[in-house]
């Protein structure tokens, strides 16, 4: 049985679990209720028998009383008569005892002259009338006391009656109640089958399109019906989904450009070594142009692979980082410093606003190179006689670097995209504009590792800015 058990909760799963769940939830509750109505209903009638049963023996004790049968010989015909009139009348055996506990009288002439002793008879000698059911859950016992005018205790009255109408009442009740607990369990049932296929429908979609997905299939989409959590849950992996299928064209279009950057320049320093190779007596001034342009495409080479690394570290949360304060504003002046003269070359005016000094909890040098490559596109990508200003500001928990050119401005649908590995808004990829497209990479993972924020706003031929927002205080 517990193997059937077990491979029907395997069969199932989440299906099964939930049967199991919506049956404890609402089908025992209703065979709880059911159980406590029934038995609130069988104490209601038997606290309402022995009620009647006591008010009806105290009548016949107060009669018994009333006309001295016990003590008074000349009426113990009339006595006999009226007992066995009452019995008939309710239906129950009267027993008259003295107050010592001998028969008097027995409507069923059973017990008379007798001496007896029960828990009713000691309860009615302490003038308390009592009932109590039999072990045969049919028979009820209820004494009364009989008292005379003096409220002395003269007799007891014992009356013995059968609750088979209460019995047959509550045999009529549980069978009702269990029908009733047959139509909750299958109207249970129906409800679970069918809220499980609404629940475990979507979850086995789900499940397909993700197997589909771990064997390479990252097209699969879900079906999005409705606006519950499953439907929620169903949009948050389409999402996903279309975030990994961004990723993976990412790194394809990663490896395109890493193998575009590279092989041009390993092209030319084929060419060039050829051309050596191939001539004859080729003058000395020709080899050291040859070679110094070979020299030029290592040198390229080399600036990519480096760029390469220091991404590949920035971007790996092992990446330790030197904090230490410094004064931000320092650090800008010094990188303005050293680029001034390639924008005076240019006709560029490049200038500094220092709205407040500053000091931040940074890594110097990776904080350096980030700004720096900023600053550096904003000169490359301005126009002869454009601007580029640079604004140093900061409120009581982060520092602000804008950085703003009048240059050719970025496509508003090429925005989201400036800060992925090797794009770059020149799509000829001239090298008098452009370096590896790495920079702004390294510049926005450097500014995320500083738990800062970078963001862009820019229009087509009117220029770009930059805001780079850097806590003042770092924490980890």
């Amino acid at each position: 049985m517990v193997i059937i058990f077990n491979r029907i909760k395997e069969h199932y799963g989440l299906r099964w679990k939930l049967f199991v769940g919506y049956i404890l939830v609402a089908f025992i509750p209703v065979v709880i209720i059911s159980r406590t109505i029934n038995t609130s209903i069988e104490d209601y009638f038997l606290s309402n028998k022995e009620g009647e049963l006591k008010r009806k023996l105290t009548r016949i004790a107060d009669l018994v009383s009333e006309e001295n049968y016990i003590f008074d010989k000349n009426k113990s015909k009339e006595f006999k008569n009226a007992m066995l009139v009452k019995s008939i009348e309710e239906s129950m055996r009267i027993l008259i005892l003295d107050n010592k506990g001998t028969v008097i009288d027995d409507t069923n002439s059973i017990e008379n002259g007798k001496v007896l002793f029960s828990v009713e008879i000691l309860e009615a000698l302490k003038l308390k009338s009592t009932s109590r059911l039999q072990d045969d859950n049919i028979t009820m016992y209820t004494s009364v006391p009989i008292i005379d005018e003096k409220s002395n205790i003269i007799g007891i009255i014992l009356g013995v009656s059968t609750i088979g109408d209460i019995n047959e009442l509550s045999k009529d009740i549980k069978d009702n109640l269990l029908i009733l607990n047959i139509v909750m369990l299958v109207l249970v049932t129906i409800g679970v089958l069918c809220m499980s296929n609404i629940i475990v429908a979507p979850l086995n979609k789900l499940l397909k399109v993700v197997n589909m997905m771990s064997e390479g299939h990252l097209d699969q989409r879900i079906e999005v019906k409705g606006h519950d959590e499953l439907s929620k849950l169903c949009i948050a992996f389409n999402n996903m989904n279309d975030r990994l299928e961004e990723v993976e064209h990412t790194r394809e279009e990663f490896v395109s450009n890493v193998s575009h950057e590279l092989k041009t320049p390993l092209s030319s320093i084929k060419v060039l070594s050829e051309s050596i190779l191939l001539q004859e007596s080729v003058p000395e001034e020709t080899y050291k142009e040859f070679l110094q342009d070979i020299n030029s495409e290592v040198d390229r080479m080399t600036f990519i692979v480096n760029d390469l690394l220091i991404l590949v570290k920035l971007n790996q949360k092992a990446e330790v980082l030197n904090i230490q304060e410094v004064e931000l504003n320092k650090i800008l002046y010094d990188i303005l410093k050293r680029l001034k003269p390639i924008a005076e070359k240019n006709n560029i005016e490049l200038t500094f606003n220092e709205i407040r000094k500053i000091n931040v909890e940074v890594d110097e040098m990776k904080l350096s190179l980030a700004l720096s490559n900023l600053i550096d596109n904003g000169i490359k990508y301005t126009q002869e006689g454009g601007s580029v200003k640079v604004t140093v500001d900061a409120d009581h928990q982060n520092a602000f670097v804008t950085v703003s050119d009048t240059g050719v401005g970025i496509a508003e649908e090429e925005q989201s995209k400036v800060f992925n590995r090797f794009y770059r808004v020149d799509k000829t990829r001239n090298r008098g504009t452009g370096g590896t497209g790495l920079g702004l990479s390294i510049t926005h993972s450097t500014v995320l590792l500083h738990n800062g924020s970078i963001k862009l706003y820019s229009k087509e031929d009117e220029g770009t800015t930059f805001i780079v927002r850097i806590p003042i205080k770092y924490t980890k």
